[in-house]
C-alpha cells in the first residue's frame, strides 16, 4: 500500500511539473503544451492466479508535446512569420556557416536584422537558415544563414521593403527598384516530432529518436504555409491547464495522506510490538 502511495505523489508531482512549464510558457511564442500520459503498475497474480493482477500504483509512461496549431497574432512586424501547417523553422548557432549541422528548431518566428545583415531570432540570436534560391526558381538543399548584405552592397540602408511570401521566400527590394530573391527560409521535419528533445521557450533539438531533419520549402511537400506579420501564439488555454493543475494537486494531496497513514500505522505497529 505505501509503494502504491508513493508512485501516485511522484506521479502527481511530475504532472504538477509539466503543467506549471505549460503555464509559464503560456505567452511564448511558438510555445507547444505538453501533457503527461500515466500507466499502471502491474505486479505479480494474487494466490499465483494469472488471471488475478495486483496493481502497484502508477508511473509516467511519456510526457507528450502536443504540435496542435497555435492561434495566429497579427503584429504588421514584416520581420514577423508564422507557420500554418507542418514544420519547424530552422536556427543555427551565432557565426554558422554553409557547414553548420548544430540547428535547433522552434515554430517562434520574431526576426530581427542585426548591423551585420543577418536575419536572426530576435530573443536568442540565433540565425535563421534558409535554402539558396536557384536561377530556375527552385531552392538548394543545404541551408545557409540569412545575410542581406548581398543584395544590398554592404549598406543596409539601400532596402526599401522586405516581403516574405507564402512559400518562404525573402524578396528584398532596394531604393533603386530592383528586387532580389535572398533565400527561401528554411523548413524541417522528422520522422518522428515526438522524439526532438525540448531546450525550453520552445527550442528543440535532433535525437536518434526523432531521425534526421527533411528540409524543404514551405507549402510544399505537404509542409505549411508562411504568413508574414504574424506570428504562432502557444497552444496553451491557460482556463484548462488550471484545471489539470487542480487534479493533480488533489491527486498528490490524496497520496501524501495515503502515505502518511500508511506510515503512522507502521510506526504504531513497530510500537506495539517493541512494548512486549
Amino acid at each position: 500500500m505505501m509503494n502504491t502511495a508513493l508512485t501516485g505523489v511522484m506521479s502527481a508531482s511530475r504532472d504538477l511539473s509539466v503543467i506549471s512549464n505549460n503555464l509559464a510558457n503560456a505567452m511564448t511564442v511558438g510555445f507547444k503544451r505538453s501533457a503527461s500520459q500515466f500507466g499502471d503498475i502491474m505486479g505479480s497474480s494474487q494466490n499465483d492466479q494469472p488471471a488475478v493482477n495486483i496493481g502497484l500504483g502508477t508511473k509516467t509512461q511519456v510526457v507528450r508535446r502536443s504540435d496542435a496549431q497555435g492561434s495566429l497574432q497579427q503584429t504588421g512586424n514584416v520581420l514577423d512569420v508564422a507557420l500554418t501547417g507542418a514544420g519547424l523553422f530552422t536556427y543555427g548557432q551565432p557565426g554558422a556557416t554553409t557547414t553548420e549541422t548544430a540547428y535547433s528548431y522552434s515554430r517562434a518566428g520574431q526576426l530581427t536584422i542585426t548591423p551585420t545583415g543577418q536575419l536572426t531570432d530576435r530573443n536568442s540570436g540565433n540565425p535563421i537558415m534558409g535554402l539558396p534560391v536557384l536561377s530556375n526558381g527552385m531552392v538548394g538543399a543545404q541551408p545557409q544563414a540569412i545575410n542581406l548584405t548581398s543584395v544590398t552592397g554592404g549598406d543596409l540602408t539601400k532596402i526599401q521593403s522586405i516581403a516574405i511570401d507564402q512559400t518562404g521566400v525573402v524578396n528584398v527590394t532596394t531604393k533603386d527598384g530592383a528586387t532580389t530573391k535572398v533565400a527561401a527560409l528554411a523548413i524541417a521535419r522528422f520522422p518522428n516530432e515526438d522524439g526532438l528533445q525540448d531546450q525550453g521557450s520552445g527550442q528543440l533539438i535532433e535525437t536518434a529518436v526523432s531521425g534526421p531533419a527533411e528540409f524543404g520549402r514551405a507549402g510544399s511537400n505537404g509542409l505549411g504555409a508562411i504568413q508574414q506579420g504574424n506570428v504562432e501564439e502557444a497552444n496553451v488555454d491557460i482556463t484548462t491547464e488550471m484545471l489539470h493543475m487542480i487534479q493533480a494537486q488533489q491527486a498528490y494531496n490524496g497520496n501524501s495522506r495515503a502515505l502518511q497513514t500508511d506510515s503512522e500505522m507502521v510506526r504504531s505497529a513497530i510500537e506495539t510490538l517493541t512494548a512486549r
